[in-house]
């Protein structure tokens, strides 16, 4: 009885322990990843920035619906970017994508690398340095809830 007990109960739950330890460095806190995860945000603006580092406009990529989109983060490092108009079952449609926080504010998003600039319940911004032929230039993205 206790032997069955024990393979049923006790190491599945010492492998799911010794799993969760291993996963618990690839963010910088649990606090931001439950920042990040808690629910869904959306586009307040991304694009290149001026000398003085500010910009106005939303990238000719994200205009349109796109900006309406949802962006969903999951805990397991998978997300979605939900679209505002519904398939043809009724069901939103979405993108899917991976993302990783990593503990030294590397951001992984959109199959780029991004530094965090400003992560609060409200408010996730982030950059990439980029260099355009010689001319440096950042590309930041600014999400909201």
């Amino acid at each position: 009885m206790m032997s069955r007990m024990f393979k049923k109960w006790i190491i599945p739950g010492f492998a799911v322990s010794v799993f969760v330890a291993g996963c618990s460095d690839r963010v910088s806190s649990g606090k931001d990843m439950d920042v990040l995860t808690r629910s869904p945000w959306r586009y307040e603006k991304a694009g290149f920035a001026d000398e003085e580092g500010s910009f106005d406009a939303l990238d000719p990529r994200i205009a349109g619906n796109e900006k309406d989109n949802t962006i969903i983060f999951c805990k397991d490092g998978t997300g979605y970017s939900e679209f505002t108009h519904r398939s043809k079952t009724g069901n939103p449609d979405s993108l899917p994508f991976i993302w990783a926080l990593q503990s030294d504010s590397v951001f992984y998003f959109q199959d780029q690398y991004y530094k965090v600039r400003v992560l609060t319940p409200r408010r996730l911004e982030i950059y990439a340095d980029q260099k355009f032929g010689g001319v440096s230039t950042r590309y930041t993205i600014i999400l909201k809830r």
